[in-house]
């Protein structure tokens, strides 16, 4: 049996507070933090991104919750409160305090219609509908609209696209052409051929944004796993025998997960907006109903003489808008681990 090697006690000695130091400068002091959690936190970093988060948050509790919010009906009918100006308890500015200009002088309007003890936030139509009632009932419809419009796009869109980029070849060939007749075909004549066969209204718009909306998704989510599919552990789960469908739910969702939270943020607006639009050109939601396009095609009529029938849900919509496009801008700058801070 070979002799042990052994070194000498002089090879060894003790670390001095200096090399001690030195290796604690080498250690990692940050948590270590997920790939949500790190998106989580640059997202937060985002101010833009996060006050538009805040907002939508708001928007959606008391649109959802107008039912209890609401100080009045908002299809009940008052033809001698018909037309007043915004009137806020409190506040003497011209325009929030119950007057408006008739005939070159201001006037109080709710004393004129015999309305002293009555107060509306921001004011009334021209059938004496409480308009902030309105507001929240139409903010709800659209809302509605967009969100079950976005269900759609996110179960045909994302199911087409991966479906797509995973077989590829033929297949994959073949549905991208489908996608690109679908794509020909305008929106407007999508909908305006399911008016006639149902009626307008909630329906007839989802069904239009559902057949033609999830395009764009079904597009960015085949590209996305055309480049996965590729990657080396995709390969190897292959290799261990593991299920398309395994591999889809297990590795492609989770990798896709950026893309498809991104693209929703931008989808949901781009519905409003065209509920918004089908609405006041008169071929959406019909009276008595209130979305934010009728409340717009109600208000711009009177909109010379009572502007502000016509700003309180314009203002809902630019606000609406332009959060859920901050907020995808954030997410997308959050999801994106080649962003600066």
């Amino acid at each position: 049996m070979a002799d042990t090697a052994k070194l000498p006690a002089d090879s060894f000695k003790p670390m001095s507070a200096d090399d001690r130091a030195a290796l604690d400068s080498e250690k990692i002091a940050a948590p270590s933090l997920t790939f949500m959690q790190d998106a989580w936190r640059r997202l937060k970093k985002n101010k833009g991104a996060w006050v538009s988060l805040i907002l939508l948050a708001l928007i959606f509790l008391f649109a959802f919750g107008s039912a209890v919010v609401s100080p009045h009906d908002p299809n009940q009918v008052h033809p001698e409160y018909a037309n007043l100006p915004s009137k806020i308890p409190g506040i003497g500015i011209n325009g929030f305090n119950g007057t408006l200009v008739q005939a070159g002088q201001r006037i109080d309007a709710y004393k004129q219609a015999r309305a002293t003890g009555a107060h509306y936030l921001m004011g009334t139509d021209y059938l004496g509908r409480d308009l902030l009632s309105r507001v929240l009932y139409g903010t709800r419809i659209s809302l509605i609209i967009a969100l079950v419009a976005t269900l759609f796009d996110l179960t045909i869109g994302v199911t087409y696209g991966i479906f797509s980029g995973w077989k590829g070849g033929r297949v994959d060939t073949f549905m991208q052409r489908v996608i690109e007749i679908i794509l020909s075909i305008p929106n407007l004549v999508v909908i305006v051929l399911l008016i006639l066969i149902l009626k307008p209204g909630m329906l007839s718009i989802i069904i239009a944004i559902a057949l033609t909306s999830w395009t764009n998704m079904a597009r960015l989510v085949r590209a996305q796993t055309l480049e996965i599919k590729e990657q080396e552990y995709i390969l190897a789960a292959r290799t261990l025998g593991e299920s398309s469908l395994k591999i889809a739910f297990k590795h492609l969702l989770p990798n896709l997960s950026s893309v498809i939270i991104i693209n929703t943020m931008f989808t949901i607006p781009s519905a409003i907006f065209f509920e918004a639009t089908l609405s006041y050109i008169g071929i959406g939601i019909s009276s008595p109903q209130a979305s934010l396009g009728t409340l717009l095609n109600d208000g711009q009529k009177n909109f010379q003489f009572l502007p502000y029938q016509m700003w309180w849900p314009a203002l809902v919509l630019c606000i609406i808008m332009l959060a859920f496009n901050l907020l995808g801008d954030g997410l997308r700058d959050a999801f994106d681990p080649r962003t600066k801070e």
